[in-house]
């Protein structure tokens, strides 16, 4: 029986290595969320809150009442380029480098922001890839926290003092999309406001398949998609649909 003590020992060491192993694997699930996840989180949910008021809850009027100077623009844009900071920090960093649906939602919406077509032509918020890339390497710094160097983006009254120097201040997007937001008088004169709508439909998505992976969500609700051309077609086809049916129904009797 006295081959049972090594062998209880080994077993013993091996339990003890795979529960350190384990804590320690989930010390460095919680360090990577809380550097790169929740960062991520909020710039999303931000961004999408701030498309959808404005194009169907009409957050112009309220945005204008609360910033009487137009800065709501140059806070919009923010919530756009932080968006593309963090996008490429979750790429590089955390624990989502390497999933696909994540890798697909954030694609999808840098080519909604990217994408131009003769329906949606160039124009205010549309960004290309490289300036996307650049714009968010601009808003993004490195600042001492708790586990050491940790990348945080710079505040939205730094981002405003760099909208009048270069590059910033030569940038077509910027300046057109600028330009719109604080021209426009109603949702329909937003120009661009397609490519709004489908990054929010996108952003809804990334939100609700990250929040079901970490196991809390940001809004307490049920957030709403903004409506895009495609949803409009959806609609139509289904308002259309009865009226075929019985049409093809009369035809047959």
């Amino acid at each position: 029986m006295q081959w049972l003590i090594p062998v209880a020992t080994a077993v013993w060491a091996v339990w003890t290595w795979a529960h350190d192993h384990e804590k320690e694997r989930q010390r460095e699930r919680v360090r990577m969320a809380a550097l790169y996840v929740n960062p991520f989180l909020s710039a999303c949910e931000d961004l999408q809150s701030r498309i959808y008021k404005l194009l169907e809850l009409g957050g112009l009027d309220s945005l204008r009442r609360r910033y009487p100077d137009g800065s709501f623009a140059e806070e919009t844009l923010y919530l756009v380029v932080r968006f593309f900071g963090w996008s490429a920090a979750v790429n590089r960093y955390g624990p989502y480098t390497q999933d696909p649906q994540v890798i697909g939602l954030v694609t999808s919406i840098r080519k909604a922001f990217s994408t131009c077509s003769s329906q949606c032509p160039v124009g205010p918020f549309n960004f290309f890839i490289p300036e996307q890339k650049a714009l968010g390497k601009m808003v993004m710094h490195s600042v001492e926290g708790e586990y050491g160097k940790e990348l945080d983006t710079i505040s939205f009254y730094e981002f405003k003092n760099l909208l009048g120097s270069t590059p910033l201040s030569d940038s077509e997007a910027v300046k057109e999309t600028l330009k719109i937001l604080r021209s426009a008088l109603e949702v329909e004169e937003i120009e661009g406001r397609e490519r709004l709508a489908d990054a929010q439909n996108h952003l809804v998505d990334l939100l609700s398949y990250l929040e079901a992976s970490e196991g809390y969500s940001l809004f307490a609700g049920v957030r709403r998609k903004c409506r895009t051309r495609a949803t409009g077609r959806r609609l139509a086809d289904e308002r259309s649909g009865p009226s075929v049916a019985v049409e093809a129904a009369a035809i047959r009797a």
